[in-house]
C-alpha cells in the first residue's frame, strides 16, 4: 500500500511533486509499481482542479495499480476528515487483501495502448527495457504485421550495443524527433 500526501498549489501538487513525477520517468515508458494499493491525501480544493485528479487517477492506471481511494480536506471539519482518512484505511486494507484492482477506465487503456503500440513498434530498438517489462507483463496482447518496422528493430536494435553506433545515434535522436516540425519551427 502506498499513501501519497500533497497539497493543491496553483491548481496542481507543489513544485516538490511536480518534480517527483517529471523525474520518475526514468522508470520510461514501463509501470514500476503494479499490483500496489494507492490512495492520495489531498489538502485543499481539489473539486476546483479536476484535471489535477484526473492526472491522479490515469498515474495509478498506467503504472498498473488499484486507486483506493482519494480524501482531501475541503469542505469537512476535523471529525469529518477524520472518518474520511478511517474509511480509506479500511478499503487500503480490505484491497490488499483481496488484491482488488478497479477495471481501467478510458484514459488508462488509451495510455497503455498508445505505450504499448510505440514501443512494439518503432521505439523499440531505443526503449529496450521497456521492451523486455512489456512482454515480461504481457501487455503484448495484439498482433504486428507492420514488417518494415520489423526489419528496422532487428537491424537497429544489435547496431545499438555497439558503443561508437550507439554514441553517433544519441547525437542524432533530438534532431530526429523534431524533423517533423522543422517547418513549424521556422514560422
Amino acid at each position: 500500500m502506498i499513501v501519497f500526501a500533497g497539497a493543491v498549489r496553483d491548481r496542481y501538487l507543489s513544485a516538490t511533486w511536480k518534480t517527483f513525477f517529471d523525474r520518475s520517468f526514468f522508470n520510461g515508458h514501463a509501470p514500476s509499481l503494479v499490483g500496489k494499493q494507492f490512495a492520495f491525501l489531498i489538502s485543499g480544493p481539489l473539486s476546483q482542479a479536476a484535471d489535477l485528479r484526473q492526472i491522479l487517477e490515469t498515474w495509478v492506471q498506467l503504472q498498473r495499480c488499484n486507486l483506493a481511494g482519494i480524501v482531501t480536506d475541503e469542505g469537512v471539519d476535523a471529525a469529518g476528515l477524520d472518518g474520511l482518512l478511517e474509511q480509506l484505511a479500511g478499503r487500503l486494507v480490505r484491497c490488499a487483501e483481496e488484491g482488488y484492482r478497479q477495471p481501467q477506465t478510458f484514459l488508462g487503456v488509451a495510455g497503455t495502448r498508445l505505450f504499448r503500440d510505440e514501443v512494439y513498434g518503432p521505439l523499440r530498438f531505443v526503449f529496450q527495457a521497456d521492451h523486455r517489462v512489456y512482454k515480461r507483463l504481457g501487455i503484448y496482447d495484439f498482433p504486428q504485421k507492420d514488417w518494415r518496422t520489423r526489419m528496422a528493430n532487428a537491424i537497429m536494435t544489435p547496431l545499438l550495443r555497439i558503443p561508437r553506433f550507439r554514441q553517433g545515434f544519441k547525437t542524432q535522436i533530438n534532431p530526429m524527433m523534431i524533423r517533423p516540425y522543422q517547418k513549424l519551427l521556422k514560422d
